[in-house]
């Protein structure tokens, strides 16, 4: 299995590419801020070809790049419903200190093609089968991905 992690321009998550190798189909996993740079070395240095975006969760700190990915490749965007409404209004989910990082403003669009996250659904993606565990807590819609078992 093919994996490559990298931390987001600002907050320091992590954005990660997943794919069964080199040269196959991937999925990309909360694409923070200004993730496009190094996302885009990744996929050109393993020939890798994106088919969606999953989301751990709706904050912006891990969503904020996810329509510029998902636009680019025309790609789906997979979230919990619990967190749906923040790639609608993701303002709704910062504390005051972060709005005032954005000064109160943020452009904001959502990807053209969402899908929604069901808990204990066996995803068969990218050449991988991955199973979706609802882990609410963090936010509403926190979501773990793991490997299927057979």
């Amino acid at each position: 299995m093919f994996v490559a992690g990298f931390p987001a321009a600002a907050f320091g998550t992590n954005c990660y590419v997943l794919a069964s190798g080199p040269g196959q189909e991937c999925v990309v996993v909360d694409p923070g801020t200004d993730v496009g740079p190094q996302l885009d070395e990744i996929i050109a240095e393993n020939r890798l070809k994106p088919v969606a975006v999953l989301l751990t969760h709706g904050h912006i700190d891990h969503t904020f790049s996810v329509t510029p990915v998902c636009g680019a490749r025309g790609i789906p965007a997979w979230i919990h419903p619990g967190d749906r409404h923040l790639l609608v209004d993701p303002m709704s989910g910062l504390s005051a200190e972060t709005k005032q990082f954005f000064g109160g403003r943020l452009q904001w669009s959502e990807p053209d093609d969402i899908k929604e996250l069901v808990d204990g659904a066996v995803m068969d993606i990218a050449g991988m089968l991955i199973t979706v565990d609802h882990a609410p807590g963090h936010t509403q819609g926190s979501v773990m991905f793991r490997p299927a078992m057979d």
